[in-house]
């Protein structure tokens, strides 16, 4: 919830939002520096339903292979198992949406989706990267690394 603050006139955002946001530019920053291909941000796209939409992080790897990246700052230990399957869901039909668009273009599309941090639950998590997976979906946890995620494969 966005509020408006009367002494300086100035709209505040939540913390939350804050931290979504700054988490977000800083990832983008990041695949700028390291990505191989030429990488943009919020990459506009029409999706098959004729519909315009923004991918995060899009990474135009060579003449056939294009990446197509979520940046979601969500926070699974609050939410129901209720809410985390219709999230999922949700974030997995957006990304189809991009990663469709592409494929009518005749590229190869390399999915992902990027989290600032693990569920405190393990299970919970286990069921995240399942649920993912299922959509053909890997799931990446910024706060996770290399040898930690192979230690668990």
């Amino acid at each position: 919830m966005v509020s408006h603050d009367k002494k300086t006139s100035k709209i505040t955002e939540p913390k939350r939002l804050k931290g979504g946001k700054k988490f977000h530019g800083k990832l983008q920053n990041d695949w700028h520096k390291t990505a191989n291909g030429e990488v943009k941000h919020e990459q506009s796209i029409v999706k098959p339903s004729g519909r315009k939409g923004r991918i995060d992080i899009f990474v135009d790897a060579d003449e056939n292979l294009v990446a197509v990246v979520e940046i979601k700052a969500s926070d699974w230990d609050s939410m129901t198992l209720t809410a985390l399957r219709k999230n999922v869901r949700r974030y997995a039909s957006q990304i189809w949406d991009y990663i469709e668009s592409q494929l009518e273009q005749g590229k190869d599309v390399s999915p992902g989706i990027i989290f600032p941090k693990r569920p405190k639950n393990t299970e919970r998590m286990k069921l995240i990267e399942q649920l993912f997976d299922e959509h053909g979906i890997p799931v990446v946890w910024e706060d996770e690394s290399i040898k930690e995620r192979k230690a668990r494969s």
